[in-house]
């Protein structure tokens, strides 16, 4: 049993970094975009363009990836996934902290 818990144990940590750098990821993204509305709020846009208004050709769009960081529902699910994961490594940690006290009881 105790390989199966290393290996349950390394697959979440695994997931858990993947889930951390994607969280980290997100938060750079915001703070890139924060910074630039900061400065010129009015020269950007999301999606579309509208060229009609006087002006309106120094617009630029925000790219995909830091429009993507806006996603409330992604953040929450990524957030509520950390929380799950580091939840389940201290679980697995645990279990295997155990695991010699179990085999020399049972062995």
């Amino acid at each position: 049993m105790g390989p199966r818990l290393a290996d349950q144990l390394a697959q979440v940590q695994k997931d858990l970094a993947r889930s951390v750098t994607a969280a980290e990821r997100i938060g750079e993204s915001l703070v890139e975009l924060g910074t630039r509305l900061r400065r010129d709020p009015g020269k950007w846009a999301i999606d579309w363009l509208d060229d009609a208004l006087p002006g309106s050709s120094e617009t630029v769009l925000i790219e995909r990836a830091l429009v993507e960081a806006l996603d409330r529902n992604r953040l929450e699910w990524l957030l509520e996934d950390i929380r799950i994961l580091r939840r389940r490594e201290a679980e697995l940690r645990r279990l295997m902290a155990d695991q010699p006290l179990y085999q020399t009881a049972t062995g």
